[in-house]
């Protein structure tokens, strides 16, 4: 193969040569085939016509995995209704070398091929802040996975590009207007680059916050501190009745 070593995801494609010691001349489509897994892939010759090496270019499809990308078998290469003959039209001898021996392609090269792709991300929910959204998922079980993409806007089933989220299962998207309506959704990326279907639609709107504080713990904080620094400006802070000895600091912020 003149394919540098190295993973390939779904769509790239990957040049697959067959040497022979004379110029060969092709005619028709001959098709050899790869060992991919659950479903073999046959991939058409390409071109090479009257030289020693003839190209077979394959495309990584949906469902094709090796870990070290060969050939089916010694009888892989077929002419498929086509000729390769030499310039003394003697038909070539068609036997490849047993897969993963020495002339094999597994043996010369180093191909790995992971076209199945990451699971959707499920359970994505879209939470309400002040000029804010805390988007937050649950984890992908792959174990090659890599990262999320996080996709938004203020138009449904948005395809802008946010964030790629190599770390944990949240994102914040700030700066924010309230009382616009944002769309989310997100896909899952594996190592090879194969990404996922994306997640439905999920909308919030931004707005003024709300926090309350109890010091029997039945509010969403105990210290006006604490609620403070949760809050942002132009949010509102209900301190239920009660005796609070702390040290208030806003930080600049304009709470109510």
């Amino acid at each position: 193969s003149t394919t540098d070593n190295g993973t390939y995801k779904i769509g790239d494609v990957i040049a697959i040569t067959v040497t022979f010691s004379e110029a060969m001349t092709v005619t028709g489509t001959p098709q050899l085939t790869l060992e991919t897994g659950t479903t073999d892939a046959t991939v058409d010759y390409s071109s090479g016509t009257t030289t020693s090496t003839l190209t077979f270019n394959y495309t990584v499809a949906s469902g094709h995995a090796s870990s070290d990308l060969d050939y089916k078998s010694t009888s892989a290469l077929a002419l498929n209704s086509g000729t390769i003959r030499n310039s003394a039209s003697t038909a070539a001898t068609l036997t490849l070398p047993t897969p993963g021996a020495a002339g094999s392609l597994a043996a010369n090269k180093d191909l790995v091929v992971e076209g199945v792709v990451p699971s959707t991300p499920t359970n994505l929910v879209a939470t309400s802040g002040n000029t804010k959204v805390v988007l937050t998922w649950t984890a992908n079980n792959e174990s090659d996975l890599a990262s999320y993409k996080v996709y938004g806007g203020t138009s449904a089933n948005p395809t802008t590009l946010l964030a790629t989220v190599t770390s944990g299962q949240t994102y914040t998207h700030s700066s924010l207007t309230n009382g616009t309506t944002y769309y989310y959704r997100i896909s899952a990326v594996d190592n090879a680059g194969n990404e996922s279907s994306k997640t439905s639609d999920k909308n919030a709107v931004p707005k003024f916050q709300k926090y309350t504080v109890k010091k029997d713990g039945s509010g969403q904080y105990t210290t006006i501190a604490a609620a403070i620094a949760a809050a942002s400006s132009g949010d509102t802070i209900l301190v239920a009745a009660g005796t609070y000895t702390e040290n208030i600091d806003y930080g600049g912020k304009n709470v109510v």
